[in-house]
């Protein structure tokens, strides 16, 4: 009689893909298939015994979260907060400060507490992280970033940096002037941005790769500088950079979340009047982008959303219903009123 090494070998995966297969868990269609074909050929059989273990629920779900007195943590862990209310479950937190070394200590941490599932805000997945969640034995959901053969629930970042990109170019042209006139009429508008690494997929990638496209169709050729997700790291980085290329040089800056916009403010409000300050925009739609003055345009996030969808991915995998992955939150501009 095969066993799951047997069904492994044969499909060419690991024992966790397929451990996560028979459990309902996420993996590509491709492979699922494959799967699918082996064990009807087989009449492979699980073990009854360890499906009925797994099957006991503990109404307990844990959260992993990178940082704290972040808007966008506070309001994706309120809506996993409300679902798992809904459902009955006690939600447990475990905050990493955006240590790898962390994030792993707590997934095993939760595996050993026999949390139903987990929540993951994570930034970035490598491949030890990846071979962990396999080898869990519980479904787990990544909110904010996209991975393959995974569960995620994502916020379309690549849009969020075309409507920024967009702004731009609208408020340059005038909400319609040809890019033919804007060569003619005035020198092409100064603007900065303040990003992230490339570690974190979906800020220092496609949030940047929104606002260059976007940027490129209206014939505005911004300067990048890399900073920190950390709000003082940011001001620390922005006074320094501010210190060689004067601010006043420069009709917008965007930061790649409203932290460092923040920031930008922050360097602005103590080395520059009124009358001269730039454009200010960031990502997220932290409240304090519009109590600020003057305020901070904005990408709103809709993070209590995607904490309630991410608690309803992780019931479908429990309930070993089909799950689409991944799922994408929709973003919206905010132009903020002086």
């Amino acid at each position: 009689m095969k066993n799951i090494t047997d069904i492994a070998k044969m499909a060419g995966v690991s024992k966790s893909t397929v451990s996560r297969y028979l459990n309902n868990g996420s993996v590509s269609e491709q492979t699922k298939q494959l799967l699918d074909q082996i064990i009807q050929e087989t009449n492979y059989q699980p073990n009854q015994f360890a499906q009925s273990l797994r099957a006991r629920r503990t109404n307990l779900i844990g959260a992993i979260i990178p940082r704290m007195n972040s808007h966008a943590v506070d309001e994706t862990i309120s809506g996993v907060k409300e679902a798992c209310d809904e459902h009955d479950c006690q939600l447990l937190l475990n905050f990493t400060n955006l240590d790898k070394g962390l994030e792993i200590e707590a997934l095993k941490m939760f595996q050993r507490s026999k949390v139903d599932g987990i929540v993951f805000m994570a930034t970035e997945i490598t491949e030890e992280l990846q071979d962990i969640i396999d080898q869990l034995g519980v479904p787990v959901v990544i909110v904010g970033q996209n991975k393959e053969s995974f569960n995620c629930v994502v916020h379309d970042d690549y849009r969020a940096g075309q409507l920024v990109g967009d702004y731009i170019g609208q408020q340059t042209m005038g909400h319609g002037t040809s890019n033919s006139e804007i060569n003619t009429m005035s020198q092409s508008p100064q603007v900065q941005f303040f990003g992230v690494t490339e570690e974190d997929y979906a800020v220092g990638v496609l949030r940047k790769k929104g606002v260059l496209n976007a940027l490129t169709h209206h014939n505005i050729k911004p300067n990048f500088t890399l900073t920190s997700f950390n709000y003082q790291d940011a001001l620390q980085d922005i006074t320094a950079y501010f210190q060689q290329h004067p601010i006043s040089q420069y009709d917008t800056i965007v930061g790649a979340t409203d932290a460092i916009a923040l920031a930008v403010y922050k360097y602005c409000s103590q080395h520059q009047t009124r009358e001269h300050w730039p454009t200010m925009i960031g990502f997220g739609g932290d409240p304090m982008t519009e109590l600020v003055s003057p305020p901070i345009h904005t990408v709103k996030y809709q993070y209590r959303e995607a904490g309630k969808v991410a608690i309803a991915q992780l019931f479908k995998a429990l309930n070993q219903q089909s799950i689409q992955s991944p799922q994408m939150i929709d973003v919206h501009f905010t132009e903020r009123e002086s």
